[in-house]
């Protein structure tokens, strides 16, 4: 009896390591928006860091590194409480107290190069742990769906919402416009209805000489 107690307790002592988690997570902290098209058709793509500290452990100091494919960094904006140390794609963030829970970090919004290209980031989220340096976590990848994509190799062509369309969906939905000729047909009604309203003008004034 002895015996089979002895290796049940050794078998927790084995698997409770295992199946323990990191007090601090990153996994499900990094999360971006779709591409936000502007009038000039340029894009724009928002991004959000948080963090999720358990089992007592707080969070005072953030570090980390940005990979970015097709975009660059236009602005870091901290979450309440944090501190803002950042220097282009190299991340650092502070805080006078130590967060614990569920918490948001930074809002980072980037400037997507070409619009007709996928976007992709990277973040190596390192961190300290109750005041003192852990290390790094494993990196977290955000890769946009193929909105506004052209696989030139193979002639396909993916609309706003990533789904497959036909060029001429993609140029009418991702490819701004040109300004030639595009104010044709507005000047054609103006001139209609200008023209209408002379020949109203006109009538109305003859039917009056009549009547005199």
């Amino acid at each position: 009896m002895k015996k089979i107690l002895s290796l049940i307790v050794l078998g927790c002592l084995l698997v409770m390591p295992m199946s323990a988690k990191a007090a601090i997570s990153f996994q499900n902290g990094f999360k971006c928006d779709k591409k936000v098209y502007e009038t000039d058709g340029s894009a724009t793509m928002t991004c959000y860091i948080s963090a999720n500290a358990t089992s007592g452990s707080t969070l005072s100091q953030f570090t980390g590194t940005l990979q970015l494919e097709n975009l660059t960094v236009k602005s870091i904006t901290p979450a309440s409480n944090w501190m803002d140390y950042s220097n282009g794609n190299s991340l650092s963030m502070r805080t006078t107290q130590g967060m614990t829970g569920e918490f948001q970090i930074a809002t980072i919004v980037f400037t997507v190069n070409d619009v007709a290209k996928q976007c992709r980031a990277v973040l190596v989220p390192c961190y300290d742990e109750n005041g003192e340096f852990k290390g790094c976590d494993s990196e977290v990848t955000v890769e946009e769906t193929k909105s506004c994509y052209t696989d030139t190799a193979n002639g396909v062509y993916y609309g706003k919402d990533g789904s497959v369309v036909t060029e001429e969906v993609y140029n009418s939905e991702c490819v701004k416009n040109p300004q030639t000729g595009g104010f044709l047909p507005y000047a054609v009604i103006i001139s209609g209805i200008v023209l209408a309203v002379g020949v109203f003008t006109i009538t109305r004034k003859n039917n009056s000489l009549y009547k005199i």
